[in-house]
């Protein structure tokens, strides 16, 4: 199998006091900030600065060689970079007016950089934002403009346990009411546990919540506000919560997991297999769980008619002080070819921003990155918003008070949206 790696993006919290700028239009309605033009192929130059993330530095030195080779008085150096360290440094950059030429942020880290200013708006000409999933250009989106190109992305599925689910007669659910008849089935077996492993509220429940919202037919924004008090949000809690509520979700720490059957489902990434994968081949894995015992499928569809996902990723935007756009942009262009796309799902095991390059042999060939991509049909992006890191918080805080029973999920709609309205989009 192909390895997917495991991309750990987190959304980091400024604060209101960050001075956020760059981001809206002139009085012609020319972007503001926006860069100059891609250099000619061939004819880049000069040194090209790139900051990556969470461990992308060599194979993306072995990715442009080709683009090197065919630009020959350009250079490039790359520097990998912690994840948690990103905001910090391109603020620290922002606020010198010096650094990289390129920066990589997680979708989820985007509209941040956005906001204090630190990318420049996207010429015309870099990349048809067609050729790429809508999530994932949303992603990439500010207030007016588009700021950077979306380079991989990721998604989620639904994991289950195979084997029990066939010794109780059940096969993966396609349903919202298929799920719960899943989880509650696990849950009262003889021996059972739980049925269904969610995220906590120090696991940043929204990142099921949101899709949840998408899956009810809702949305976490019109463009102009936050509507999180909907009808659609509150069908998500009570379902996010029902399972907490029910007992078939662990609200603490428990020894019940995955492998050991105590916590037969759970919402996450491929990366996952890999894990189990270690786990078998090291021998630490319980007694009877292999692979086959395994089972994972994209989402279920909810009451909106849809199974939206959340999408994730890395994003790569040029740095507004930047002094040698023209060749940062013309190697952003390259990268966002199909070719490239795939040589990069080659090397780093990530799939594709672009959905061409998804037909690729190699992804449709391996049954974990096929429902992948097929799951990457039907996404939902982060609210791209430099806030939104605060409406995350509000969404830990009140929804383990609706898992708990102690505020209906009209209420913590009613006291989200309030908040949220009052926070803005921070832009």
């Amino acid at each position: 199998m192909q390895g997917m790696r495991v991309t750990a993006i987190t959304a980091m919290a400024l604060g209101a006091a960050l001075v956020l700028s760059g981001c809206g239009r002139s009085a012609d309605g020319a972007a503001e900030g926006s860069s100059v033009a891609p250099a000619e192929e061939g004819k880049a130059s000069g040194a090209v600065e790139i900051w990556t993330a969470g461990g992308h530095a060599d194979n993306l030195e072995e990715l442009t060689a080709d683009w090197v080779e065919a630009n020959p008085d350009v250079s490039i150096k790359i520097t990998d970079v912690p994840w948690d360290q990103v905001i910090t440094k391109a603020q620290t950059a922002t606020a010198a007016g010096k650094g990289p030429d390129i920066i990589m942020t997680g979708s989820d880290q985007t509209a941040t950089v956005i906001g204090m200013g630190a990318f420049d708006a996207v010429p015309d000409g870099v990349y048809d934002t067609d050729d790429f999933y809508p999530a994932a250009v949303d992603s990439v989106t500010g207030e007016t403009d588009l700021y950077a190109m979306p380079w991989y992305v990721e998604t989620r599925f639904l994991f289950y346990r195979a084997d029990i689910a066939a010794e109780l007669g059940l096969s993966a659910p396609t349903t919202w009411e298929e799920t719960q008849a899943m989880s509650a089935a696990f849950a009262s077996r003889p021996g059972g546990t739980f049925g269904f492993s969610l995220p906590k509220p120090t696991e940043q429940p929204a990142q099921v919540i949101v899709p949840f919202d998408a899956q009810a037919g809702g949305s976490m924004t019109d463009g102009d506000a936050w509507t999180i008090d909907t009808p659609e949000f509150v069908e998500a809690l009570d379902y996010y919560g029902g399972y907490f509520q029910r007992g078939e979700a662990p609200m603490g720490d428990t020894d019940a997991t995955f492998e050991n059957g105590g916590t037969p489902m759970f919402i996450s990434g491929p990366w996952m297999l890999d894990i189990y994968e270690e786990e078998i081949e090291k021998g630490t894995a319980p007694e009877g769980f292999t692979m086959d015992s395994v089972g994972y499928t994209v989402s279920p569809t909810g009451p909106g008619g849809n199974n939206d996902q959340y999408i994730g990723g890395g994003n790569l935007g040029v740095f507004s002080a930047s002094d040698n756009k023209s060749a940062a942009w013309s190697l952003l262009s390259w990268m966002s070819e199909q070719e490239q796309q795939e040589a990069w799902y080659d090397l780093q095991g990530e799939l594709p921003a672009n959905i061409a390059a998804g037909d690729y042999a190699p992804i449709q060939d391996n049954p974990v990155t096929k429902t992948l991509t097929e799951q990457l049909q039907n996404t939902v992006a982060t609210p791209n918003y430099p806030a939104w890191s605060q409406i995350s918080d509000l969404i830990s805080k009140y929804s383990e008070q609706v898992a708990r029973g102690e505020i209906t999920s009209a209420d913590a709609a009613k006291e989200i949206q309030t908040q949220a309205d009052e926070i803005g989009f921070g832009w």
